[in-house]
């Protein structure tokens, strides 16, 4: 995991707390394909909950908070936040292949949204963010 040091910042920890969790939000849409790619996915509604998961997982795993933590700070359950941990991306779009087929697709235990920024967000850390 890279290390972020936020000595110093002070006041602005928090923004770069969510400018981090931007930059995980914005690689979840590139990877759903881009603008008109998620037009097609317009009767999913988990889009808006992409960028709570990509805040989770950023002060998770960046800034080492618990899921308590977490869920204390955002206002959301801890059981959301654990989801969201333990998403798992493979699913996720094997979910997304599917719904885009339309065809039937259980959708137990999987958290599309937190699968998505998982995805994201390993690509962003292993390209250094």
């Amino acid at each position: 995991m890279k290390e972020v040091s936020l000595e110093g910042f002070g006041k602005f920890r928090s923004i770069v707390e969510e400018e981090l969790a931007y930059r995980v939000f914005e690689q979840s849409l590139r990877l759903l394909g881009g603008p008109r790619k998620i037009v097609l996915y317009q009767r999913l509604t988990w889009v808006s909950s992409l960028l709570e998961a990509a805040l989770v997982l950023v002060l998770h795993r960046v800034f080492d908070r618990t899921a308590e933590e977490i869920a204390e700070e955002l206002g959301i359950s801890v059981q959301t936040v654990r989801n969201i941990l333990r998403a798992d991306p493979e699913k996720a779009f094997q979910y997304l292949e599917e719904k885009i087929k339309e065809e039937d697709v259980e959708t137990k235990g999987v958290h599309i949204a937190g699968g998505l920024a998982k995805r994201a967000f390993e690509e962003i850390e292993a390209r250094g963010w």
